[in-house]
């Protein structure tokens, strides 16, 4: 036990995410982001069509709509 360095805290943190068997590399950064691509490509639409959908229903009824 008198020669084991411990690590504890952001140290402990670090040295996990730069470990290099299991670590974060671009590699497993881009396999992430490329299984999310789908998923952020029907979002941003939907989420823009609800917004102007909003807009257009709340000018609805003081017939201000606006585009």
């Amino acid at each position: 036990m008198e020669g084991e360095v411990v690590v504890n805290g952001m140290a402990n943190v670090i040295s996990a995410l730069t470990n290099s068997t299991t670590g974060l590399n671009a590699n497993t950064f881009f396999g992430v982001v490329a299984d999310l691509v789908p998923f952020i490509v029907m979002i941003v639409p939907v989420a823009l069509g609800v917004y102007f959908l909003r807009k257009l229903v709340k000018g609805s009824g003081k017939a201000k709509v606006r585009m």
